[in-house]
């Protein structure tokens, strides 16, 4: 028994120095750390960021971990497990990501993406040939008519919420979570304009749900995703309880909440009970989904790309915004004077204090610049994920002078990071990259093909706009009527609270960590 023992010992052991060996001469031997779990590893994931251990797990929070202790060395690290996970190079090289994210055939998106397997096929995860049959279902639907609507229905939210939370009752509003309120909101907008699932703010569909609701859900599906990627189905059954019932009844109240409105909306659409009064009509994001499953043909989608899409939609819709508008107004509460200088804006560009419309969208520069500075400090997503198709060479670029230095040789199926965190906050792009400064977009001192908030190339997020125009939309009309403040500790700077409130809590997986702001009335009000 002890020999038996002693033997599977060494085979396994034997096992894992060959996998750690292999690994190596994928990434071509590219100084980084070896670890027991990879930096993508389902396992991992369940375990916090450990660095300095022999069972160095880098997790989920891996690349916010290394820029809190000053970041990558150089533009190019290797992860490489001998556990559990597949090698990866992690590179924060501007020169890099335009080439893995550009247009070559020699990355694409990971062959076995786990998110397919947890919400079915769709536009975000799909390689690079079936992409192109989702993009052009949905493309017809983003359009000026898409946006003008979600600038309506932002207007209509907002005013909405001030009127049920009895705002214009108040000179100042406590929000002691502001990561809800921004939640709330932006699943509504996404929900009404993308779906048309029209809703109020007593009546959100962030609400719906028995034993928990949509909202919740959501959080739960982005918090413990590893849970569900790890557990069998079997174990749902056999131990109901803890994390294992809460996630499944995230993902049960989910799938059940987006079956019955496909259903309905299938319904709708056979009997063409639709109208073009309050909505964008028959060519709405669900619709076009939807009708790809309806119509057949070259294009059509199967009942699993459907649910796939209309979750990666309802999803990546809501959360993106939600979080650049954490963070900017945190910012903007933090630094007073930016703040004042997107109320004169607002002021120069609504004089005599009419509500702003669409038309008005592109002359907000400032708060665009504060909206793409506060994601260059905080993106929404830290990293971009690609897959090596082919073994390829890929060149390494000087940190600080930018010029190529030598190059690799990457072998197929190696796993890319392309660090977005890391580029943002180089010097060599970003100067003083720590300190917000949203006039750097208008001075020429910053190179635009470095900023990654909405990726690049082209699997850019096909909801830019849509992003943009709610969060300016927003952003106007609560900084119109309101200033945002933040309580400093005494003797605090605002770069301090920024560090121990927004920096040091913030998660690549969940994003930034619970922030407490107030609205305080503005007095020409």
């Amino acid at each position: 028994m002890l020999q038996a023992a002693v033997t599977l010992l060494a085979i396994f052991a034997v096992s894992r120095i060959y996998k750690l060996w292999n690994g190596l001469k994928a990434v071509d031997y590219v100084p980084g750390i070896c670890c027991a779990c990879g930096m993508r590893s389902r396992l991992g994931f369940l375990f916090p960021t450990r660095l300095r251990s022999f069972f160095c797990n880098p997790g989920a929070n891996y690349i916010w971990e290394k820029q809190r202790t000053g970041g990558f060395e150089g533009e190019i690290a290797s992860v490489v497990p001998w556990l559990h996970g597949k090698p990866v190079v992690v590179l924060s090289s501007m020169e890099a990501m335009q080439q893995v994210l550009g247009y070559s055939d020699d990355f694409d998106k990971l062959t076995r993406e786990p998110g397919t397997a947890l919400f079915g096929t769709n536009v975000v995860m799909l390689q690079k040939e079936p992409w192109k049959k989702h993009r052009r279902v949905l493309n017809p639907a983003f359009s000026n008519k898409l946006y003008a609507l979600v600038w309506k229905e932002s207007m209509r939210m907002f005013r909405d919420m001030v009127d049920t939370e009895a705002w214009d009752k108040k000179q100042s509003v406590d929000i002691p979570l502001l990561n809800d309120l921004t939640t709330k909101f932006t699943i509504n907008i996404v929900a009404s304009c993308a779906f048309d699932f029209p809703s109020t703010w007593s009546n959100s569909i962030a609400s719906v749900g028995d034993e928990m609701t949509l909202q919740k859900c959501l959080k739960v599906v982005l918090d413990d995703i590893a849970v569900r990627l790890l557990a069998p189905k079997w174990a749902y059954y056999i131990f109901p309880f803890g994390a294992l019932k809460r996630v499944d009844t995230a993902f049960s109240t989910i799938f059940r909440f987006m079956r019955a409105q496909i259903a309905l909306r299938r319904e709708k659409l056979v009997s063409e009970d639709m109208s073009d009064e309050d909505t964008q009509g028959k060519n709405t994001i669900f619709n076009n989904i939807v009708k790809a499953n309806m119509e057949g043909g070259k294009f059509a989608f199967s009942e699993e790309e459907v649910i796939g899409n209309t979750f990666i939609m309802l999803f990546a819709g809501h959360e993106t915004t939600a979080r650049t508008l954490n963070s900017l107004l945190s910012l903007l509460a933090l630094y007073q004077d930016e703040q004042d200088k997107v109320y004169q804006e607002i002021k120069q560009i609504l004089p005599d204090g009419r509500d702003p419309t669409f038309e008005d969208f592109e002359s907000f520069t400032q708060i665009r610049n504060c909206i793409q500075e506060a994601m260059r400090l905080y993106p929404p997503f830290v990293a971009l994920d690609r897959e090596v198709m082919k073994d390829v060479q890929l060149g390494v670029t000087n940190k600080v002078t930018g010029e190529k230095e030598h190059s690799v040789v990457i072998k197929k199926g190696t796993h890319i990071v392309v660090n977005l965190l890391g580029i943002h906050y180089n010097p060599r792009h970003f100067p003083d990259p720590e300190t917000f400064k949203p006039s750097r977009w208008d001075d020429g001192s910053v190179n635009p093909d470095a900023f990654g908030g909405f990726g690049q190339g082209p699997r850019a997020c096909i909801g830019r706009k849509f992003s943009l125009a709610e969060a300016t939309c927003f952003a106007v009309m609560l900084l119109r009527d309101w200033r945002v403040e933040v309580d400093l500790a005494e003797g605090e700077t605002p770069q301090q609270w920024q560090r121990r409130v927004l920096t040091d809590k913030v998660n690549g997986q969940r994003g930034l960590g619970p922030i407490s702001v107030k609205f305080v009335r503005r007095k020409s009000q």
